[in-house]
């Protein structure tokens, strides 16, 4: 069953770019069991976003803050548009050494996320080898190890064939009706058993001496 408790709260946040304010004085909450989808035309700043929600970029101001669940602060995990994956290390490796919040993961419970993102007969092959469909599926399993109540996924939907599309928006279902929360861009349509909360960036015309009206 999904779960109304907050995750995370956002507070007139803004991010610059150069001498160009992105947006600013962005505010919006999410909650366990939601689906939240940025949504804005490029250059907006979905991803700038996205990357400071997960400590990856800077913000310029404004206050981000994730609620602890449990008694554990919550830590997302960020799955962005290139999929962090070494060529060189194969699909085994590339999870095994890939930190998912300092948790220790089990051997096989990787070889259990790989079978269930369709890999298992490539564990061993270099991601090098790999089409662009069988990486991002690299970085999927990681949402499946993760020990987490917020996905963060930039265009998670790149690269994969209908198949891929379908089991995707079903482990979104699965996560949210466990409770967590999703935040997604995303340049295609998606079919979740719940219609998500759109967040829409709008463009600033805002400079780095320039204050909001």
């Amino acid at each position: 069953m999904s779960s109304s408790h907050s995750i995370l709260t956002v507070e007139s946040l803004g991010i610059r770019r150069s001498e160009r304010w992105l947006f600013r004085g962005l505010s919006f909450q999410l909650s366990g069991g939601e689906v939240l989808q940025i949504v804005g035309q490029n250059g907006a700043g979905k991803t700038s976003l996205m990357r400071a929600l997960c400590d990856l970029l800077t913000a310029r101001e404004g206050k981000i803050n994730w609620c602890e669940v449990n008694d554990l602060p919550c830590i997302p995990i960020f799955l962005g548009h290139l999929p962090a994956v070494k060529p060189e290390l194969t699909v085994l490796e590339n999870l095994l050494y890939h930190p998912l919040g300092g948790k220790f993961i089990e051997i096989e419970a990787i070889e259990e996320a790989i079978n269930e993102v369709d890999l298992i007969h490539y564990m061993d092959t270099p991601a090098r080898q790999l089409s662009a469909g069988q990486i991002r599926r690299v970085g999927l399993a990681r949402l499946l190890l993760a020990d987490t109540k917020c996905w963060v996924l930039d265009e998670p939907f790149t690269s994969l064939d209908v198949e891929g599309c379908a089991w995707l928006e079903s482990k979104i279902t699965d996560f949210t009706h466990r409770g967590g929360a999703v935040l997604l861009t995303s340049h295609q349509p998606i079919n979740l058993s719940q219609t998500p909360r759109i967040l829409e960036i709008k463009p600033t015309e805002f400079f780095m001496d320039e204050q909001p009206c």
